[in-house]
């Protein structure tokens, strides 16, 4: 626009010359008869004189506007007087688009920008001609032979949208709860060398997992964490390792994660008093196994 606005308003140097020249004399005139008043007497300066001067600075005036819309009318409306045919924008030489009404410095910036980006390749991309006014360009759009848009009109994300959606799905690795190792742990997002170490522990301290809830039991493993590893993590069923409530020793259940010395304590005086168990179930005899303990610890239990 900014553009469009300097090409509407551009004069010749004599153009330029003469309005200035045109504007002091305006100037000069308009405060001539004040001047005149003051160096000359009264008597000496009529009425008559006065309208004179009025008259012919209105006179001049009438001609600086007619001049200027003559102007306007020429860059406004260049090819009002042209007759227009189908065409090729690419295809025109210098004389050819003058015959348009533009000017020689706007037909050399149009061609200029016409080698610029290797001619023009539809009508939205020749739109952007800055020395051709909106008008202009109305006239012409319906006569250019060029389509409508181009590939190089349109933004980068419309090109490349379908290759983004062929784009493959990210496959993410798997580890067996049971079975996996450090190493193996460490694979996943957000499991280092601590974390991987102490799921490892708890499976050795357990004897193995029964299921993938137990992980929540692992120090430092958060809530977060499991929820985004969930589809990684697998759980397989093993044979995990079993206690005998009739054989083993106060030591050897405490050392189990799920049972504290009161327990095991309770559970072996429980079977001297009592004799051997004939059932798991019977542990729950005992006032400190409540039924809570007792499911979590069943898995690791036996006769």
């Amino acid at each position: 626009m900014k553009q469009r606005l300097k090409e509407y308003f551009y004069f010749s140097k004599l153009e330029r010359v003469g309005i200035i020249g045109l504007v002091l004399v305006i100037v000069l005139l308009m405060f001539a008869k004040y001047l005149l008043v003051e160096f000359y007497p009264k008597n000496q300066f009529t009425q008559k004189d006065t309208s004179r001067i009025e008259a012919i600075i209105d006179s001049l005036e009438q001609n600086q506007i007619a001049q200027k819309k003559e102007v306007e009318s020429s860059i406004s409306n260049p090819a009002k007087q042209i007759s227009l045919a189908p065409f090729n924008p690419n295809e025109l030489n210098a004389s050819e688009w003058k015959a348009f009404g533009l000017s020689e410095k706007q037909v050399a910036a149009l061609l200029n920008y016409k080698e610029a980006i290797g001619g023009f390749k539809s009508k939205q991309q020749f739109r952007k001609v800055f020395v051709i006014n909106d008008d202009l360009h109305d006239q012409l759009s319906s006569f250019i032979q060029l389509p409508e848009e181009h590939l190089e009109d349109k933004p980068a994300f419309q090109k490349w949208e379908k290759k983004k959606y062929e784009r493959e799905p990210r496959v993410y690795s798997k580890v067996n709860i049971n079975e996996a190792d450090t190493t193996a742990f460490k694979s996943l997002y957000g499991i280092g060398s601590f974390l991987a170490k102490m799921i490892v522990q708890k499976r050795e301290e357990l004897g193995g997992f029964v299921s993938k809830d137990q992980l929540k039991e692992v120090y430092g493993l958060t809530e977060e964490t499991l929820v985004r590893l969930d589809s990684q993590f697998v759980f397989k069923p093993i044979d995990v390792r079993q206690l005998s409530i009739n054989t083993a020793t106060i030591d050897e259940l405490r050392a189990h994660p799920y049972l504290y010395w009161k327990h095991a304590n309770a559970i072996v005086k429980y079977r001297e008093q009592h004799g051997t168990y004939k059932a798991l179930d019977e542990i729950k005899e005992i006032v400190l196994i409540d039924d809570s303990l007792f499911q979590k610890v069943k898995p690791y239990l036996k006769l």
